[in-house]
């Protein structure tokens, strides 16, 4: 991945590649964590999906009817507001969008794995999928988009498979480099 580039969300700088803990995508509004395109001057921050995503994608894992349109900003005045079909938070800037279906997906969370493992049901693995809405072995509530174990019926969100209470679903703990850190680290860069 390039360490520097220019953006149309950001024209008056380069954005230089970073890797500091939390911050929110200047994008799509969203939390994150890690990896992401900055310029210090501005305080302006995309994750490197937001950044770097392909204009239109097909999500085979997610939504393989239609290719999904990389859309630059939420729904416009007068649309109702559009809700990530995977988190069920709200859009409020970048994100894919099937215009003939109306799905719509953060970028963080069109990453998400089709297939996992989850320390709540070691005993398969769980798929991504979407269907009824079906109970949640987690947290009791009901979910559309969930892991899913056919064998056992057995139900988990992604936010709650992910240990995540910050959505979408974007905040690898194990991967944040704190800033203080940092700088009582001589000749580490970043």
């Amino acid at each position: 991945m390039p360490t520097t580039i220019q953006h149309d969300a950001h024209r008056p700088h380069r954005l230089v590649l970073r890797s500091f803990c939390k911050f929110i995508c200047d994008g799509c509004e969203c939390n994150g964590a890690g990896p992401r395109y900055r310029c210090d001057a501005c305080d302006f921050d995309l994750h490197e999906l937001c950044a770097t995503g392909p204009p239109t994608a097909l999500f085979a894992g997610l939504h393989g009817q239609h290719p999904l349109a990389f859309e630059a900003a939420a729904a416009p005045a007068g649309e109702p507001r559009r809700r990530c079909h995977i988190c069920d938070t709200p859009i409020l800037g970048m994100h894919y969008r099937c215009r003939p279906c109306g799905f719509a997906v953060h970028p963080v969370c069109s990453q998400l794995p089709g297939a996992t493992v989850s320390p709540l049901h070691p005993e398969h693995l769980v798929m991504l999928t979407v269907g009824a809405p079906g109970m949640c072995a987690a947290c009791g509530a009901d979910c559309v988009w969930r892991y899913r174990c056919g064998v056992c019926d057995f139900n988990l969100h992604p936010k709650c498979l992910l240990g995540i209470e910050e959505t979408p679903l974007n905040i690898p703990k194990s991967s944040c480099v704190h800033q203080d850190d940092l700088a009582r680290a001589p000749g580490r860069l970043v």
